[in-house]
């Protein structure tokens, strides 16, 4: 049986996936010659981006990680995820600062 608090994680989740795209496409756009794989922390997404690309290494490294995802929201105790949503929530307004940057800057001439 999902909980609520499963059903936040996953949904947190695809936030976080949906604005990693979205702050990695703008940023590739407004700065086309710098390599747009450095921004990303997660291993699984930046291989997917340097194999197949931004557009299809994002649905297939966001399939793996999702899936991922749900499997351990899935295997883990409560108190580990509290944890979990403790740490997407805490994602998730780092992109927003994320963007808050990247509408500031300018790109070089």
């Amino acid at each position: 049986m999902i909980n609520k608090i499963q059903v936040i994680i996953i949904i947190l989740s695809l936030i976080d996936l949906t604005a990693t795209y979205f702050y990695v496409l703008t940023f590739h756009v407004k700065f086309p010659k710098l390599d747009y794989t450095t921004l990303e922390a997660n291993p699984i997404l930046r291989m997917s981006w340097k194999l197949w690309g931004l557009n299809t290494g994002m649905i297939i490294g966001g399939l793996i990680v999702f899936a991922l995802l749900i499997l351990v929201t899935l295997t883990i105790t409560e108190k580990w995820q509290y944890f979990l949503l403790g740490i997407l929530v805490m994602m998730n307004v780092y992109h927003i600062l994320n963007f808050a940057q990247l509408a500031a800057l300018k790109p070089a001439a």
